[in-house]
């Protein structure tokens, strides 16, 4: 009887061990992503562009409500700054560009800045680092970089330099 509890001891003991070095093993396909194709994204040619601002902080803001009632405004009018007569705002209307705009800071007080504009057939995203002392400076470089977009157009996942014909 002994000799049985035993037995079965160092079945069950041998059993557990020769699971787990079979979970262990490494799998025999491995995961392969797929590189994604390059895409290009034309200028949008028309204008005016109706656009649409949407405003939000990664960090507690002291009054992000207001922040978000003027913050388009200042955004627009930065962007027409860049290219006159370009941008309007679209007010109850289909926009053309939806731009969601999350503000960011480092613990010394410099604010940035992470952009996604999202087009009819397309979309980019860029980032602008906590450099910045002053919102309007802050404005001023993201609506230029949206600027370059919107104008010169863009490419995605295609090797460098990106070329648009």
């Amino acid at each position: 009887m002994k000799s049985d509890r035993s037995d079965f001891f160092a079945f069950t003991l041998i059993l557990v061990f020769l699971g787990m070095a079979i979970a262990s093993a490494p799998p025999r396909r491995t995961y392969r992503s797929t590189p994604q194709p390059c895409t290009k994204h034309q200028p949008v040619s028309y204008s005016p562009v109706l656009v649409k601002i949407n405003i939000s902080g990664s960090y507690t803001m002291k009054d992000l409500p207001e922040v978000q009632r003027v913050g388009p405004s200042l955004v627009l009018d930065a962007l027409n700054n860049q290219n006159p007569y370009k941008y309007k705002l679209a007010d109850g209307v289909q926009p053309n560009m939806t731009l969601y705009v999350t503000f960011n800071n480092d613990t010394y007080g410099h604010y940035g800045a992470s952009v996604t504009g999202y087009l009819y057939d397309g979309d980019f995203n860029f980032s602008l680092t906590a450099n910045y002392v002053t919102t309007p400076k802050l404005f001023s470089d993201l609506a230029e970089q949206v600027n370059i977009y919107i104008t010169r157009g863009w490419c995605r996942n295609c090797p460098s330099p990106c070329v648009i014909n």
